[in-house]
């Protein structure tokens, strides 16, 4: 569930520190007694995920929500939400509220609920729907449907979930900045893709096509950085492509994706690093896969072994003897 962020009965602190966590609201219990309200948690850049639990039926309103948006799913139980001039009910595994800036956010938790709440910077948000779009700056006005349906919720929840289990491995500190980069990558394209908004028939138009060198320039630039915290955006950005033409360029010169391309030169050099240990040095496959932004060593050794036919450890262990 994450590090232990609020362990309180008292109905000030719960609010003055969900406040310091999210943003200026009020919670007004549904009926007189006793409660302990749990929140668990990650930070990482542009990104939290917080779950909670107030032991308690609660009013929870906040006023629009400032410079993010936050997708809140019903992991038991369910709630009633009003948002943008609509009131509807979210449910455990079928629905779940994105809220926005757009307008006050109302919602009525009933006594069992656990949430998941996801807290998105709209600011970076934007910047990624804009380089989806084109290779230009601007940022877009997002506005998002506040009703997520059963599709979405799942594949948010999902993502959700990857993200829970690589920061509880290792804490946010130790997590390395290349895994949690695309981690936040995907959340934001699932929202974006996945969740109607006033951008979304932009999003999904036909991009336009990216010229062989400009391509040939990307993959260069994955190749000299592999190293580096790099997200698809990003390199799209340095190339002046937006994402959805560079991924079509890839498709089309190198028959992947960006971020297969990506990983593919990762595994290489770790193989590389695999084959140039040196005897007593103490390496462990593990260290370099972290090394190169490998967070789950059960999925490295897969792909490590569909690529090249052995287990790293074999590698490994043959170059050591």
């Amino acid at each position: 569930m994450g590090r232990p962020l609020v362990h309180t009965d008292d109905l000030d602190e719960l609010v003055s520190e969900v406040t310091d966590l999210m943003s200026t609201h009020t919670v007004a219990p549904a009926d007189a007694g006793g409660f302990i309200a749990e929140v668990f948690g990650f930070h990482l850049p542009g990104l939290s995920l917080l779950e909670m639990d107030y032991g308690m039926a609660v009013r929870v309103t906040a006023e629009p929500l400032p410079g993010y948006v936050a997708v809140s799913m019903p992991l038991a139980g369910s709630l009633t939400a009003s948002h943008q001039g609509r009131r509807f009910e979210a449910v455990a595994g079928r629905s779940a509220v994105m809220g926005t800036p757009a307008s006050r956010l109302v919602m009525d938790w009933e006594e069992a609920l656990r949430l998941l709440v996801i807290r998105v910077d709209l600011e970076a948000l934007q910047s990624f729907a804009a380089r989806l779009v084109t290779a230009q700056l601007e940022k877009p006005d997002l506005q998002f449907d506040p009703v997520m349906d059963a599709p979405e919720t799942t594949a948010v929840l999902g993502q959700a979930r990857l993200m829970q289990q690589v920061l509880a491995d290792g804490g946010t500190g130790a997590v390395n900045p290349l895994v949690t980069a695309q981690l936040r990558e995907q959340v934001m394209s699932t929202l974006l893709l996945g969740q109607p908004n006033n951008w979304t028939s932009a999003l999904r138009h036909r991009p336009e096509t990216a010229p062989r060198t400009t391509i040939s320039e990307a993959a260069d630039l994955m190749q000299t950085h592999a190293d580096e915290p790099l997200t698809i955006e990003g390199v799209a950005r340095a190339v002046d492509l937006s994402v959805r033409a560079l991924h079509a360029g890839f498709r089309r010169e190198l028959d992947r994706s960006p971020k297969q391309y990506l990983q593919q030169v990762r595994l290489e050099r770790a193989r590389a690093d695999l084959v140039a240990a040196e005897a007593g040095s103490g390496v462990r496959v593990i260290d370099i896969a972290h090394r190169w932004g490998f967070s789950h060593p059960g999925r490295f050794a897969t792909a490590y072994r569909h690529h090249y036919g052995e287990a790293p450890a074999i590698t490994l262990s043959r170059r050591l003897r």
